[in-house]
């Protein structure tokens, strides 16, 4: 389980918000994520919850998890629910370019923006993952799955102005324009991306990214670059997931064995405080950043799905072992 709300929040009301959130759930059913979301109501406080159920064997399709989004309003030890939407295989999950997210299931729409960047991230991750799972299950409307989420349906309770926020949500929305085709943009916008890119990044290793949303950091960015961003918020909003993922830190799989990306092998004061010494670089497009600092290994293949991996298993797992 994952709950997200921002460093500011009194962690004693998180508590009670959670308390409050297990409460409504049905006693099979596992709460996966709690991301807090911003609301148009100063002092509503609104949850996004996402939970799944599998205690019950009847309950799993093709051995994939039935997920369920929930829409929670918190008021001091008390929840409602205002929403339920069951993750079909039809779910579709894209930024909005205002620092939320869209999500489409079923033909309704809705338009979500978490209290911080960070917890975006992180409930983007979660979302997607349960998408997955529903297009991997074949999840649709019509092959009747999803049963146990009615007895969420009939128990709606949030008021109406609370509802009207969780299905309307008329003034978070954002309107995009066409993307453009990048084969034929000017030069004067791929050069501004660029540098969109470069300060954002900095901006981006300069703040809490528990405390800030996306907009903060947009107007941030604009403040930096003296000028007025509105025609580049999709392009901002998907940089920073891309940043977002860079900055992860590397995932400890054994204690002498990280998992990391390309930003976490050329992050040398990450390296050092991990204690690393040996480094297998299992890709033809990133280079090794430090040879004089580190010892590789390197098994030159693509990073795509077509890449054969297992005839490398042997020497990569002698490697391994000689490390640890």
């Amino acid at each position: 389980m994952a709950v997200y709300s921002n460093n500011n929040a009194n962690p004693a009301d998180i508590q009670q918000h959670l308390h409050s959130i297990i409460a409504l759930l049905q006693p099979e059913d596992t709460l996966k994520m709690a991301c807090r979301l911003e609301s148009l109501h100063p002092g509503r406080i609104r949850y996004l919850v996402v939970i799944t159920t599998k205690s019950d064997p009847s309950r799993l399709t093709n051995n994939k998890e039935e997920s369920c989004l929930l829409g929670i309003d918190c008021k001091q030890i008390e929840a409602n629910l205002g929403l339920v939407l069951p993750i079909l295989a039809d779910t579709k999950i894209k930024l909005d370019g205002d620092g939320g997210f869209s999500i489409t299931i079923d033909e309704t729409y809705h338009i979500f923006k978490p209290i911080s960047v960070q917890a975006m991230w992180s409930s983007l991750q979660t979302l997607h993952r349960a998408a997955d799972d529903a297009r991997l299950g074949n999840f649709f409307k019509e092959s009747k799955t999803h049963a146990w989420t009615i007895n969420y349906s009939k128990r709606i309770n949030s008021d109406q102005s609370c509802l009207n926020e969780w299905n309307a949500l008329d003034g978070l929305t954002s309107r995009r324009p066409p993307s453009p085709d990048l084969c034929s943009e000017p030069r004067d916008i791929i050069e501004t991306k660029e540098l969109i890119k470069t300060k954002l990044k900095e901006i981006m290793t300069s703040v809490d990214l528990d405390e800030v949303t996306s907009k903060v950091i947009r107007t941030k960015l604009e403040q930096e670059l003296d000028r007025e961003l509105t025609d580049f918020k999709s392009f901002i909003d998907e940089e920073m997931l891309v940043i977002l993922g860079q900055l992860d830190t590397a995932t400890e799989i054994f204690p002498y064995l990280y998992l990391g990306s390309e930003w976490n092998a050329s992050n040398l004061e990450e390296l050092k405080a991990k204690g690393v010494g040996k480094i297998l670089n299992v890709t033809r497009e990133i280079d090794n950043f430090y040879p004089g600092d580190f010892d590789y290994y390197n098994i030159r293949v693509y990073d795509d799905d077509s890449s054969e991996m297992l005839k490398h298993l042997d020497k990569t797992y002698r490697y391994i072992g000689k490390a640890m």
